[in-house]
């Protein structure tokens, strides 16, 4: 592989480093996306619940509340325009007692401070009528119609394709020994398939990220 100049090269392809470089692919920017394996997903993205969070559980004002809640908005249409399976099944956290009604009071309150549509309390009765295999120590649950389910592996597979068809150079089987930095503030990526440089590097190297922070 001969030297390739890039404006941004990202490590990892899993679901992060996917969906990164399918949002720069809609820029006038060089893309690359860079990953060890011979396929997309075949780090920690593939092992993951495959879970749509409604977004009850996020600390009020964080991020993770803010961009949970958001992305349970999009989903839906995100997975109509890219092709990939999508069920909003909804889900239930259930109470044996009155603690645990406590408990999922507290994340009632929490998930509608974070915007989190349609939350709701069931009853007993209500709950054997929506789920007739659920225990009959329940007494309540939360109910959260907006919690979906996806494949991890297809939905970041969708998400690279979109990228590659706007341009995005995907580089499988490509392993990065090393990470340089000139004085002028490109990087200069040494991988099993030659040098690779690029005015900016996004680390989305999941479980490896410190490896290659370190080399940065």
């Amino acid at each position: 592989m001969t030297e390739k100049y890039y404006d941004v090269a990202i490590i990892g392809a899993g679901i992060t480093g996917s969906c990164i470089a399918r949002e720069l692919s809609k820029t006038n920017a060089s893309i690359c996306l860079i990953e060890k394996e011979d396929d997309v997903s075949c780090g920690s993205s593939k092992a993951n619940s495959g879970i749509v969070h409604a977004g009850y559980d996020a600390e009020n004002g964080t991020l993770m509340a803010k961009y949970n809640v958001r992305g349970s908005e999009i989903f839906e249409d995100l997975s109509k325009k890219l092709n990939f399976d999508y069920k909003r099944i909804g889900s239930l956290v259930l109470a044996f007692d009155e603690d645990g009604r406590k408990k999922i009071q507290t994340l009632l309150e929490r998930g509608n401070k974070n915007g989190v549509k349609q939350l709701r309390i069931v009853e007993q009765e209500e709950l054997r009528q929506m789920e007739p295999n659920i225990s009959e120590e329940a007494v309540a649950a939360l109910y959260a119609p907006t919690a979906a389910i996806i494949s991890p592996y297809q939905t970041t597979w969708a998400f690279a394709e979109s990228a590659v068809i706007n341009g995005t150079d995907f580089l499988r089987s490509t392993k990065v020994h090393s990470i340089k930095k000139a004085d002028d503030g490109t990087f200069t990526l040494d991988t099993t398939k030659g040098e690779i440089k690029a005015k900016y590097v996004v680390n989305a190297a999941g479980l490896f990220a410190d490896k290659i922070s370190e080399m940065a």
